[in-house]
């Protein structure tokens, strides 16, 4: 596989060996037979058997594995409630006794 085909996600095949996931996934290949050790790589994951080595359907592991990326360009942020950390709408910082 090459660094190239790493970086786009997009193998030249469609099933992975471990070590070939592991590149993908950026993890060490111990990590990934771990993963399958404990269930939560399998078969609803695209995990397979084929002669005794694990094949992984790289889409199916993808899609069910990795969540979509939410672009953020265009949204406006929700000012309307104070956050968590103590900061008001216009920009002052509430005393200890308010935030209690």
């Amino acid at each position: 596989m090459s660094r190239q085909e790493a970086e786009t996600g997009s193998p030249a095949s469609e099933y992975l060996t471990v070590p070939e996931l592991a590149k993908m996934v950026r993890r060490n290949r111990k990590t990934v037979y771990g993963w399958i050790a404990t269930g939560e790589i399998g078969e609803a994951d695209g995990l397979f058997v084929v002669q005794g080595r694990f094949l992984i359907h790289w889409p199916t592991f993808r899609e069910k594995q990795f969540k979509p990326l939410q672009k953020l360009r265009g949204q406006v942020p929700d000012f309307s409630e104070e956050t968590e950390n103590g900061v008001a709408r216009n920009g002052q910082t509430r005393s200890i006794t308010d935030r209690v």
